[in-house]
């Protein structure tokens, strides 16, 4: 059983049933095995180390043998066994040796009386000794029968193949040295004559070329082309730098839309559904591109959820969040004791947001100045409240960046209770005079997407943020926003809600209202301070975990503003380092 020197097996014991023990095979005396580092296998898979170097196990113990792994072809098990049969094969030299010397001796006696029987064991003596196996010279492949064949060109090796399980040599089998030696491709490939054996190809070729498939889609070769062939496609005609077909003056006067609309404020499902196929065309190439997710629609059946803001940023601590009206409380004091105007602290969050949709959603490659494609069209949704005028002010900044912007305003002068504040008509009158445009209707809306050749691929939702409530409007306002929520959400485009999504109480995070008026955001963006009902939609079922990725942006708040109260106390901390967003994850 030599042959097992250096084989890894699991020896299955009689006694205890089921034990089992790992090692190696070391050496086999008699009926006894010798493992080499032993290992106790427990039934869980584990091992128990033995405190033996080299465990005896008898035999007549054993029940079971497992090979769990060969020897290795250059340990010194294998050594040994070669080392065994050559001396087996010596011992077997030897005695063949013996045993013709004694039948000579015998046949050298009866040689007298049976002459042809001592001939007759003579040849068999001969031919066994002839025919059995050499010792070291034929083992060491190679060796002498190499040397004595001279310095032929082609010589040839006897190769020995040795099996080590039955402890013989097997059948030789001579090799060429020239198949020993690497080939050489550059040399064998300048003996092929490419050309004389194509040239043959083509000589006994038949077939006609006009049969063969490659000669039915063939154009004919033309030296003159009509005055409609090889002509170029010209570029679509879009008036995007045309400043006058989109005046800032003629969108805060009462649409031509509205103006044939009736004056009594009645407007009936039939119009609702008129203004809503006006941009069906369009909408439909949205859905081509962009595929509906209905997951964010509520389930009834949704068990309330707790959930909490974290990030890596911040060492993964529960991030606190704030209310609507410490959030107005904080923005009071910037105003009020460090002179931070709500358009300073606009300023920053539109750069902060604006450099994040580049880096995490648009992409950079997109407007770099080595892409040749048309930049992509990027629709700003704007409410008369302060998300309104972040909004457009990140518009601004993408379109400083190269992207086309497109401000959706809700609000017209004739059917709007409320006047225009001052911060969003101010950052209307900065966006519009940049070139960006503006549009209050959705027949405007359809119009400057079929003249823009860049496709839409993403929305700013900026209609309601954490002062204002879509629920609140009425009448025709209500109309229009129902309309472009239904377009939005039908459209599959990407969406980033500001503070909260759209159709969701800012204070509670719920809609009392109607269900359909709800923004499916894909991303949502919490400026200065998170809100506590950005966590409330997935207590309340609106949302799911995992839905929404969550930034919160920096609109340049001092720290010191946290100390002056009692109550805001508790967001002193150092919110924002090298990037002017951090990603915050909802557990």
């Amino acid at each position: 059983m030599s042959q097992f020197y250096g084989y890894t097996v699991d020896l299955v014991f009689k006694e205890p049933p089921g034990k089992t023990v790992r090692g190696i095979i070391e050496r086999i005396v008699e009926n006894e095995i010798v493992l080499k580092n032993p290992a106790l296998v427990l039934p869980d898979g584990s091992y128990e180390k033995v405190n033996k170097k080299e465990l005896e196990i008898q035999t007549r113990e054993i029940s079971d043998l497992n090979v769990v792994e060969l020897a290795k072809s250059n340990s010194k098990y294998i050594k040994r066994q070669m080392k065994l049969l050559k001396g087996k094969e010596k011992s077997k030299d030897v005695a063949s040796k013996d045993s013709k010397d004694s039948k000579d001796s015998k046949d050298v006696r009866d040689v007298a009386s049976n002459g042809k029987k001592t001939k007759k064991y003579t040849d068999m003596s001969n031919a066994s000794t002839n025919g059995s196996f050499s010792s070291d010279s034929e083992l060491n492949a190679g060796s002498s029968s190499g040397s004595s064949s001279g310095s032929s060109a082609k010589k040839e090796i006897d190769v020995k193949y040795v099996d080590i399980y039955n402890e013989k040599p097997t059948a030789t089998k001579p090799k060429k040295e020239s198949q020993l030696e690497e080939f050489d491709f550059a040399s064998n490939l300048q003996k092929f004559d490419k050309e004389s054996v194509f040239k043959n190809i083509s000589k006994h070729d038949k077939i006609d070329q006009s049969s063969r498939l490659v000669s039915f889609n063939k154009a004919e070769n033309k030296d003159k082309y009509a005055n409609d062939e090889m002509v170029l496609t010209q570029k679509q005609n879009s008036d995007w730098d045309d400043n006058e077909a989109f005046d800032y003056s003629n969108i805060v006067k009462p649409s031509a839309n509205y103006q044939s609309t009736q004056k009594n404020d009645d407007t009936t499902p039939s119009d609702a559904g008129e203004n809503t196929s006006l941009c069906s065309s369009y909408l439909n190439s949205l859905q081509g591109r962009h595929a509906s997710n209905n997951s964010f629609e509520r389930k009834a059946s949704m068990t309330p959820t707790f959930a909490q803001f974290f990030s890596s940023v911040y060492d993964d601590s529960p991030i606190p969040t704030c209310s609507t009206l410490q959030l107005s409380s904080v923005l009071s004091a910037c105003k009020e004791k460090f002179g931070l105007t709500n358009q300073i602290l606009n300023e920053n969050a539109g750069r902060s947001i604006s450099e994040m949709i580049i880096t995490n959603i648009i992409g950079s490659f997109r407007i770099g100045f080595k892409n040749h494609n048309d930049p992509p069209t990027v629709l700003i949704l704007v409410g008369n409240n302060r998300s309104g005028s972040i909004a457009i002010n990140t518009g601004r900044h993408l379109f400083n960046r190269g992207l086309k912007t497109i401000v959706f305003l809700l609000y017209d002068k004739e059917h709007s209770e409320e006047d225009l504040i001052s911060e969003v008509d101010d950052e209307l009158k900065r966006y519009s005079d940049t070139g960006g445009k503006i549009v209050n209707s959705m027949p405007q809306l359809e119009k400057i997407l079929k003249t823009v050749e860049s496709p839409l691929e993403f929305a700013l939702d900026g209609l309601q943020g954490f002062d204002s409530d879509i629920n609140d409007l009425l009448d025709t306002e209500l109309n229009q926003v129902t309309q472009l929520i239904e377009w939005c959400n039908a459209s599959g485009l990407p969406m980033m809600s500001l503070d909260i999504p759209t159709g969701l109480s800012a204070s509670s995070g719920t809609n009392e209202n109607d269900s359909t008026l709800l923004i499916k955001s894909k991303y949502l963006v919490s400026v200065g301070l998170p809100l506590s009902s950005a966590l409330n939609m997935y207590k309340f079922g609106y949302f799911e975990k995992g839905n929404i990725t969550h930034y919160l942006a920096d609109c340049g708040i001092p720290r010191r503003v946290f100390g002056s109260k009692a109550s805001l106390r508790k967001f002193d901390r150092r919110w924002f380092a090298d990037s002017g967003t951090v990603d915050l994850k909802v557990v």
